[in-house]
């Protein structure tokens, strides 16, 4: 009986250990949503054709906007020189459309969209409603591109921490972590979609 207490007892505390690690680890998450911008293009369509497009979209937004989304010391001051160049990116996107044959009206706004747990080359997000710079091509009905405008990792390397420098050490290492990581943005990820589901309902 006294061996099934001291069982009792460490399960309890490896149980409680793990809570913590998770609830921790979600409030790191929820920081890096609040200090982060995202791109998000949608295409028309899943067409070939509307997919390729898309691309080229966001290639010449990524190229031509360069000095719009680089060069900003915090979030708020480049989300306010984004808004100054909304007609200049729209501008962007819609010639490149004309120029490959097309007619779709394009949209750019900001909007709060949830997104679910993403992986971009050397970098994962956290599923959660982050702020994005929305661009809808068309209908805005096919698969959609994403990345991150502020800090502005979708310019250049990922893991270049030059680039992150308007995140706290411990959103860095988040967000640059290793697949060690992997449950906990899944414990996040479910916790997310339970709190949107209550939300939404």
């Amino acid at each position: 009986m006294k061996f099934k207490k001291i069982e009792l007892a460490l399960i309890a505390g490896l149980l409680i250990s793990i809570i913590f690690n998770v609830f921790s680890f979600a409030f790191s998450c929820k920081n890096v949503e609040k200090d982060v911008l995202r791109l998000h293009i949608l295409a028309n369509s899943d067409s070939p054709f509307d997919q390729r497009l898309k691309i080229k979209v966001r290639d010449e937004i990524l190229k031509s906007g360069y000095d719009v989304f680089c060069g900003n010391e915090n979030l708020e001051q480049a989300k306010r020189k984004i808004a100054q160049n909304l007609d200049v990116i729209r501008e962007i996107a819609q010639r490149t459309i004309e120029k490959n044959g097309c007619r779709y009206p394009v949209k750019i706004e900001f909007e709060n969209t949830f997104f679910e747990t993403r992986h971009y080359n050397n970098f994962t997000l956290p599923a959660g409603e982050y702020e994005a710079l929305k661009v809808v091509i068309g209908r805005g009905e096919g698969h959609n591109w994403w990345c991150v405008m502020f800090p502005p990792m979708c310019l250049s390397a990922s893991d270049d921490i030059d680039d992150l420098k308007s995140l706290s050490e411990e959103e860095k290492k988040l967000i640059l972590s290793d697949p060690d990581y992997e449950v906990r943005f899944k414990c996040v990820e479910i916790y997310e979609k339970i709190k949107k589901y209550l939300k939404n309902s």
